[in-house]
């Protein structure tokens, strides 16, 4: 072979290197858009643990209001003012209410 082909076709075989890692880098699938879908990965499964915690909590609320009566009458007390049949309300005049 001559010195020109021999150019050549190590030209060709560089080229074709250089654009297998471009698209490896770069590609549909990537090494980029790999490290990107295991960030995406990281943050659904934070995203997914806080919204179990989230769950448990409102399932513990949920269970107090069918079975605790304190927490019920403090909800009914604080959310809703309400008072026992026994109990007494005493209101108290701000300066200037009629």
């Amino acid at each position: 072979m001559k010195l020109k082909e021999k150019k050549i076709i190590q030209g060709l075989i560089i080229f074709s290197i250089l654009i297998v890692v471009f698209l490896s880098l770069f590609g549909d699938k990537g090494l980029l858009q790999l490290i990107e879908l295991q960030k995406q990965e990281t943050r659904l499964i934070r995203e997914i643990e806080e919204l179990k915690q989230e769950r448990e909590e409102w399932v513990n609320k949920i269970e107090s209001l069918k079975t605790n009566r304190t927490y019920i009458e403090t909800i009914a007390r604080e959310k809703l003012g309400m008072v026992r049949n026994d109990e007494k309300i005493i209101r108290l005049k701000k300066d200037g209410d009629p």
